[in-house]
């Protein structure tokens, strides 16, 4: 969202573990880039599970000079595979449709490379070699024989970006907001939460370190997958260049600040969601009832473990057993599975949507332990929004904007923050906001859109921005008028206000067994 993010950053980061050679796009050896392997391998069989036709990852023996007319068929398995992974899709070069993965010589995979790239190319996509795995037979005089997973990312014509929306939850001093800003500023942070301060927006935030609001800000991955944050580029650049755009949405741990943290999730709809814990303390009975909020909306999640290099191995072993513990007594089929290098991330990444497997990694803020790890993830992490047969259908129906935010910007006006649930909003475009306090609402026209710092004429569902909106000259509503929770709806639409409702409501922890005269619930849609 343009006038809503402060300015933060990414860092510094310690060399993975993995024995695996790391790929570039042009197929030289990297160690910089990004890797991942986004299928679990069997090492006893060297297979994968086998192909399934739905999902976005496709098994490839070779792809070696075929003809125009299997060059064609290949484009349109393509278009079918970035479809359904709205925008990326998974290659595994050297693989059979049952798994097995009986590898390519060095020949075979550069042509099977270079068909890929022609096939991506014809779509617009661009390729980023992940990772590669040798399958070289164990006798004497065996041809080295190499398996290549490719990810190959096209962004809808319809957008500038892919774009996720990540919500940071867990308890009071587990290191969210130093996690997010070691992320964006691109810096290890010092010990003493250095790298959160440009997070925080008010005077009490810098005094106790802890986050009172909903603090947002990006990070993006270029086509390469290189990471992109305040460490080298600024807002404009990070939006400009990357081909995914990753929203990180900084909640509030403390209890006394539930009905914000409630709020964001409700709010600004995430597509995913983080849990951090710190090792020094474990799982708390915030993170228990963070973690309800999630399963109860059902988004994805995976968990962060922070502060590794303050304990022992022993105590994140027992943090670890804990976070397990916890999600056993949900009672929610998920399995929490630890990560320990590239290859575990294995089944996680595409397991994810399906929430059967929740991904936890052990990091240090201050240290960067495992931080290339948890990067790694995050260029991979699917994209969960609408479908595009979704947003045509939403599409179709009159705009309901929700707003989530409100500035009084100079030589500007109102602008107004938050997310467009349904219809479609123009640059231009006459509409009304309210309702207000007499159940009314007020008329006036769109001036401009922005999202992320880059100016658009339309938004569709399930996009987040910012909109400067002008009311007619004698409206008082436009001065103090406009507040947070209020809706923008199209002029000619029939607005309505109601003071009533009937709500379904879901108690997920209180300390008694009744409900008394007083008491507040926190409303979602």
């Amino acid at each position: 969202m343009d006038y809503m993010i402060s300015q933060f950053a990414n860092e510094s980061m310690i060399g993975s573990t993995s024995t695996r050679r790391i790929c570039g796009t042009d197929g030289m050896h990297n160690e910089n880039n990004v890797v991942t392997l986004v299928r679990d391998v069997d090492k006893r069989t060297n297979c994968l599970p086998p192909e399934v036709e739905q999902g976005n990852i496709e098994y490839k023996v070779k792809l070696i000079n075929p003809y125009s007319s299997r060059i064609q068929r290949l484009i349109s398995q393509m278009k079918w595979r970035l479809r359904e992974g709205q925008g990326e899709a998974i290659y595994e070069i050297g693989v059979e449709d049952c798994g097995n993965m009986v590898g390519l010589t060095d020949s075979e995979l550069d042509a099977s490379l270079k068909t890929l790239r022609t096939m991506a190319s014809a779509l617009g996509a661009t390729t980023v070699t992940l990772s590669e795995h040798d399958v070289t037979p164990k006798c004497e005089g065996a041809v080295h024989r190499r398996v290549m997973e490719v990810l190959v990312r096209k962004v809808p014509d319809s957008q500038q970006f892919i774009e996720i929306r990540l919500a940071i939850l867990g308890s009071v001093d587990a290191g969210k907001s130093t996690l997010c800003g070691v992320l964006t500023q691109g810096v290890c942070d010092d010990g003493n939460g250095k790298a959160r301060l440009n997070l925080f927006r008010y005077l009490h935030e810098f005094q106790t370190g802890r986050t009172s609001s909903v603090c947002r800000d990006v990070i993006g991955f270029d086509s390469h997958g290189q990471l992109l944050n305040y460490g080298t580029c600024s807002l404009e650049e990070i939006a400009e260049k990357s081909t995914k755009l990753i929203t990180l949405i900084d909640l509030a741990g403390d209890r006394k600040y539930l009905k914000t943290t409630i709020y964001g999730l409700t709010g600004y709809l995430p597509h995913f969601a983080a849990i951090v814990i710190s090792a020094l303390t474990g799982p708390t009975a915030v993170t228990r009832e963070h973690l309800g909020f999630a399963l109860v909306l059902n988004i994805p999640l995976f968990v962060v473990i922070s502060k590794a290099d303050t304990v022992t191995t022993s105590t994140i072993e027992k943090v670890t057993r804990n976070v397990i513990s916890m999600f056993k007594r949900t009672g929610m089929n998920r399995r929490p599975r630890r990560i320990h290098g590239t290859d575990d991330l294995a089944s996680c990444v595409s397991s994810m949507l399906t929430q059967s497997v929740v991904p936890i990694f052990v990091i240090s803020n201050v240290t960067g332990h495992n931080m290339d790890l948890l990067k790694c993830f995050l260029n991979v992490l699917p994209p969960s929004g609408y479908s595009k047969l979704k947003v045509k259908e939403l599409s179709m129906v009159n705009p309901h904007f929700t707003i989530e935010e409100v500035f009084r910007v100079p030589h500007v006006g109102v602008v107004v923050g938050g997310m467009l649930i349904d219809g479609v909003l123009s640059e231009g475009e006459c509409i009304q906001i309210g309702p207000d306090r007499n159940g009314l609402y007020h008329f006036g026209k769109i001036g401009s859109i922005k999202r992320n710092k880059q100016s658009v004429r339309v938004i569709k569902p399930g996009q987040a921005a910012s909109v400067a909106v002008y009311f007619h000259e004698n409206d008082a509503f436009a001065g103090e008028g406009v507040k947070k929770g209020m809706v923008m709806l199209h002029a000619k639409d029939v607005s309505r206000a109601y003071r009533q409702f009937t709500a379904r409501l879901y108690l997920l922890y209180h300390p008694s067994n009744e409900i008394c005269i007083g008491f507040q619930a926190t409303g979602g849609r």
